[in-house]
């Protein structure tokens, strides 16, 4: 990339969770593998998708009939319930429940494209960069416009415009 990138504090905790268990290149972003280093078990079958925590033990279930792709996206989403959130989704009150979805959703275009990885982008072709991650384009373009809106001049620049008015306070 071509300019400075200020990470969110999920994606710097993604990536150093990732670098701890040597989760480093494109190529060792197969969900077999995280399931592996976060100890979860990986059941892949026809029925509903779904982790749970059975005695102890990360359980994560995905649906045979969906592609490679969609099924690396529901592992992660999965992977954020099991990592971050706590409570039966069922029990909750519909709120915090939405809550812990769009948190899940935010995590699948980090934890899919980390930021340790950026390197490995190319964000002028979308194609080849959810070949590498094998993701779909759709996490690909989520990911590219939450890199651009992070972009440090553009979140710094109407800051710095306002510190000569708020010195004269």
């Amino acid at each position: 990339m071509d300019y400075q990138y200020v990470p969110t504090h999920l994606e710097e905790w993604i990536s150093n969770e990732y670098i701890k268990r040597q989760i480093l290149t494109p190529e060792d972003l197969i969900i077999e593998n995280i399931a592996k280093c976060f100890q979860v078990d990986l059941f892949i079958r026809a029925g509903q998708i779904y982790s749970a925590e059975v005695n102890g033990q990360f359980v994560i279930f995905l649906r045979e009939e969906e592609t490679p792709q969609k099924q690396k996206e529901r592992f992660f989403h999965e992977l954020c319930h099991l990592l971050i959130h706590s409570g039966r989704q069922p029990d909750m009150p519909i709120l915090l429940r939405e809550l812990q979805e769009n948190q899940a959703e935010n995590f699948v275009k980090y934890a899919s494209l980390p930021y340790h990885m950026l390197s490995y982008l190319k964000e002028d072709d979308m194609y080849h960069t959810s070949e590498l991650f094998n993701v779909s384009i759709d996490v690909c373009k989520d990911r590219m416009i939450s890199l651009q809106k992070r972009k440090p001049y553009k979140r710094g620049y109407i800051f710095h415009q306002l510190v000569p008015a708020l010195s004269r306070c």
